[in-house]
């Protein structure tokens, strides 16, 4: 199988492989063994980085819950090796989202260009405000955001609203005060967190560094 495909996470398997996970175009979610991706020298090479937008190649074996990776191409690299260490913070809780939003062997073509997109625009506008519509878009593509003015005051509502029918790239036109930001992402936390029943380690850190 041939995706492209975004890598959202990697843990070490043994001493000398890894298990990634990715988000893949038209596949949803991707789990694999990359076997010596732990090695000095490794044919992966920086395609395991988070956010690095691939061609993932893989093979299913009968019986398994993970996929072989065979080989990643890559088309764009990670945003983190352009960007500073407070847009990775924000990144890393994104990739976070992807992972818990994301399924396998479900469709996301629509949550994946909206990552491509917000990752493009990333270190070219205002970060919080950026994953602000990165949140509300992701919520909604799960078909779980309500009616914004039922989560936040009417104004920032139609402040916030305005914002979502924008293009990520286009968000540095959009004006909110630190206080309308705060409520936007004490509301995006609410719906997240009781989607999910449980906070996120990234958005945790995230609060705690910046």
């Amino acid at each position: 199988m041939i995706v492209e495909a975004l890598t959202l996470r990697t843990y070490p398997f043994g001493e000398a492989h890894k298990i990634a996970v990715f988000l893949g175009r038209d596949t949803g979610q991707i789990r694999g063994v990359a076997y010596g991706a732990q090695k000095a020298k490794t044919r992966f090479g920086s395609a395991l980085e988070l956010l690095t937008y691939l061609r993932l190649s893989c093979r299913m074996r009968e019986n398994q819950e993970l996929a072989v990776i065979e080989n990643c191409e890559i088309i764009r690299p990670s945003p983190a090796f352009r960007l500073g260490w407070e847009e990775s913070l924000h990144l890393a809780y994104w990739a976070e989202l992807l992972v818990e939003f994301s399924r396998e062997q479900v469709a996301s073509e629509r949550l994946f260009r909206l990552s491509l997109a917000a990752i493009d625009a990333a270190g070219q506008v205002s970060m919080p405000v950026l994953t602000r519509y990165f949140e509300f878009w992701t919520l909604r593509l799960e078909g779980i955001l309500p009616a914004l003015d039922s989560i936040v005051p009417r104004d920032v509502a139609e402040r916030a609203a305005a914002m979502l029918q924008l293009r990520p790239a286009d968000l540095g036109n959009c004006s909110f005060s630190e206080e309308d930001l705060g409520q936007l992402e004490r509301a995006a936390d609410k719906l997240i967190e009781n989607q999910l029943e449980k906070p996120l380690k990234a958005k945790k850190l995230l609060k705690e560094l910046l």
